[in-house]
């Protein structure tokens, strides 16, 4: 009798794992890669606050330019990985309708002034003031790095995640192909 409940024991444990595993084989969550959440093909939630600079900000003031929104913290390995790639994005676009935000994700504002400071940037950080990170939680932010796209017409064509992070070129090419020029 006892060899028997073990038995159906182990069954059992067995098939919530198996279910467990499948579940995770099945998400489309990928670390890394382009993903497709909600809020691409939505309008963005406007971003509206306090740069690191003391600036004002507010992302529809941005309409009629792309606008790349990065979520992003200091201590953030992926963050430190893709800034430089972020920071060669800006450089190319300088003077031609395509800005770039980024909003601290758990951080403090000093250590993210000393984030910009060590690694560069000169584009609006913004301070999510808001004790929950009411920002992130408009744009399902979940960890960083995230990064999203919002075209010139204010709907979100793409979001990045995970540590492998977003690259220039890999902007580019998505500006290009939602352009129609790719």
């Amino acid at each position: 009798m006892r060899n028997r409940g073990a038995l159906i024991a182990a069954v059992v444990v067995g098939v919530v794992l198996t279910l467990f595993i499948v579940l995770l084989a099945s998400s489309d969550t990928q670390v890394g890669t382009s993903v497709n959440f909600e809020i691409v093909g939505n309008v963005a939630p406007n971003i509206s606050g306090t740069t690191l600079s003391g600036d004002d900000y507010e992302l529809h003031a941005e309409r009629g330019d792309w606008v790349v929104v990065n979520f992003f913290a200091s201590w953030c390995v992926g963050c430190r990985v893709e800034h430089p790639e972020l920071v060669e994005f800006t450089e190319r676009h300088q003077d031609d309708g395509v800005q770039l935000v980024a909003v601290m994700f758990g951080d403090t504002e000093e250590d993210a002034r000393d984030f910009f400071l060590e690694l560069g940037g000169d584009w609006p950080a913004l301070v999510d003031r808001d004790a929950v990170g009411r920002i992130a939680i408009d744009y399902g932010v979940t960890a960083v790095p995230e990064t999203l796209l919002v075209a010139p017409s204010g709907r979100v064509v793409q979001k990045w995640v995970g540590a492998n992070g977003v690259t220039a070129d890999e902007l580019d090419r998505v500006i290009a192909l939602a352009s129609g020029e790719g």
